[in-house]
């Protein structure tokens, strides 16, 4: 684990970087970063009030076993509001901003930053969800604390207002580069293969029937 230096040298707390090439060299390529950030209001609901109610239901449960009252019930909300509340505020497993460019992706979420050298992404394991365009992807085989995120595409926006839909396909293009052979892969790719089938066939002239040109003959 290593700090990000800025020009002056001075450490920047709060980041961690992944791979052995130091943050300062971020940005020296030729690419862009694009950062997207999460709808505030929507991060407010799907994400932190969430990870509170966990924390809350996690509480109660503890106290509902410990007292014998609806024990089974009070066990279930403890497991559910501890593995809530732990992906929230200690996993960080929810980034509220997101930047990404030909070298580096950074995940940012409650004042840490974690950041992946591209090259170094050796292994990557992805579900995602096409309808809400949000993704869980584990890379380098993940850990409990850091290297899992759920990546909410469909709410984050760039400073334009251009939803994270570059996001959602570069990370897509990664497991496909790295993991040809996956299920997910593959049937990503058919499907891909049979819309364009079925464009082309859209965008052909369908051809004339010989009794059409009868009647416009008649007529």
């Amino acid at each position: 684990m290593a700090s990000r230096h800025d020009g002056d040298g001075d450490a920047l707390a709060g980041d961690v970087v992944h791979g052995e090439v130091a943050v300062e060299e971020r940005g020296s390529g030729e690419g862009v970063a694009r950062t997207y950030t999460y709808d505030p209001r929507r991060y407010l609901f799907d994400v932190q009030i969430t990870g509170v109610v966990g924390a809350l239901a996690a509480v109660a449960g503890a106290v509902m076993v410990a007292t014998g009252f609806l024990a089974f019930f009070g066990a279930i909300a403890l497991v559910l509001g501890l593995y809530t509340a732990f992906n929230t505020f200690i996993a960080k497993c929810y980034p509220r901003v997101a930047s990404l460019d030909e070298e580096y992706l950074v995940l940012e979420s409650f004042g840490r930053r974690d950041v992946y050298r591209i090259a170094d992404i050796h292994r990557i394991q992805l579900r995602e969800n096409g309808k809400s365009r949000s993704i869980y992807v584990r890379f380098n085989g993940g850990g409990v604390l850091r290297g899992r995120y759920f990546i909410g595409c469909g709410d984050m926006y760039d400073e334009n207002g251009q939803r994270a839909q570059a996001l959602y396909d570069a990370l897509l293009d990664l497991q496909a580069r790295l993991d040809p052979e996956n299920i997910r892969v593959i049937a990503r790719k058919q499907a891909m293969r049979a819309t364009a089938r079925a464009e082309a066939e859209d965008a052909e002239p369908r051809p004339v029937s010989r009794r059409h040109n009868r009647k416009k003959r008649r007529t």
